[in-house]
């Protein structure tokens, strides 16, 4: 299973959202993920951008 950390608007340490993730879905109007304790988050306003298997990198950007 690949887990994979979550950046908003950038790479940098600062702008990971989350950590683990193993499930995302975008809704209206937001991304939902959870990671692999369960954990769910909600990114508002955000869109997926690209999901990277090999780094295990997901890249949201924000509307905002």
């Amino acid at each position: 299973m690949c887990e994979f950390t979550v950046y908003l608007n950038g790479r940098d340490d600062s702008d990971i959202v989350a950590t683990n993730v193993i499930k995302s879905r975008m809704k209206d109007g937001h991304v939902s993920l959870m990671d692999s304790a369960g954990k769910t988050y909600r990114i508002e306003d955000a869109t997926i951008v690209t999901v990277d298997s090999i780094m295990a990198e997901m890249h949201l950007r924000s509307a905002a």
